[in-house]
């Protein structure tokens, strides 16, 4: 019997002992302005209902379908905001980034002594 194949014997590592990733930057960055888009959002929508300047309010309390209503309205606001604000986040990212940008060749996009090579081809008239 090889002694990997022994039971009794504790692995190397510990299970517990690890620690949880942290999430990339840019993942943080999106997922906070989504946050705050969805919180704008039903911001929105809430003094849209308190104000009421298109009689929505009442218009949604006299109907039979008012909570229903009401649930459509925040989530179709805080999926918009959110997705909006989000977007526009991503578009428009900070500039307090300094370093050049990471990767890639860095090299010339033609070689030092590349030329066009010019072919005749026959053109055939029918």
């Amino acid at each position: 019997m090889a002694d990997s194949d022994r039971v009794d014997q504790t692995p190397a590592y510990d299970a517990g002992a690890r620690r949880p990733k942290k999430l990339d930057p840019l993942v943080r960055y999106m997922i906070f302005h989504w946050i705050m888009g969805t919180l704008g959002g039903a911001l929105c929508a809430t003094l849209l209902l308190v104000f009421d300047p298109f009689g929505l309010w009442p218009l949604m309390h006299d109907s039979g379908l008012g909570l229903e209503a009401l649930l459509l309205l925040y989530i179709g606001f805080m999926t918009s905001f959110g997705g909006l604000v989000c977007a526009a986040a991503v578009m428009f990212p900070p500039k307090d980034d300094d370093e050049p940008p990471r990767g890639g060749l860095r090299g010339t996009v033609v070689p030092a002594g590349w030329k066009p090579a010019y072919v005749r081809v026959p053109s055939r008239v029918p």
